[in-house]
């Protein structure tokens, strides 16, 4: 029952998109000295969502752990940033996007907790 609630299972694909990206950012973090490293970042999660949610009908569970790969990395331009060596990392910049990340796991994390407490309620028939 608790898997068709679809708030649960976007709160659910949520955290893991924020946790995904966050890995992809200490990545960029790692590589911020390597020669013509391009930072990279997952295309936004309104996107990857309806892609994902698009993708429900041809699936059993497209929501699942396995579907985090399913969040896309892409490139980042940012105009002006590039050093010497061909780098675009700037830490700042990644400072940010982390910051993002992290609002968007706790946002997540948030409503999962806040749906389940609801629901609790509902059973118990308190509401």
């Amino acid at each position: 029952m608790i898997e068709n609630i679809n708030i649960l299972k976007m709160a659910s694909a949520m955290a893991r998109y924020a946790a995904q990206r966050h890995q992809q950012l200490s990545e960029n973090v790692a590589n911020a000295d390597t020669s013509n490293y391009r930072a990279k970042d997952l295309e936004p999660f309104g996107d990857a969502y309806a892609r994902l949610d698009r993708k429900a009908s041809d699936s059993k569970d497209p929501f699942s752990s396995n579907a985090e790969s399913a969040f896309a990395a892409r490139i980042i331009d940012i105009p002006g940033v590039d050093s010497p060596n061909g780098n675009n990392v700037s830490l700042e910049d990644q400072m940010m996007r982390s910051i993002e990340a992290q609002q968007d796991h706790q946002t997540a994390t948030l409503l999962y907790k806040k749906t389940v407490g609801i629901l609790r309620m509902t059973l118990q028939g308190r509401v």
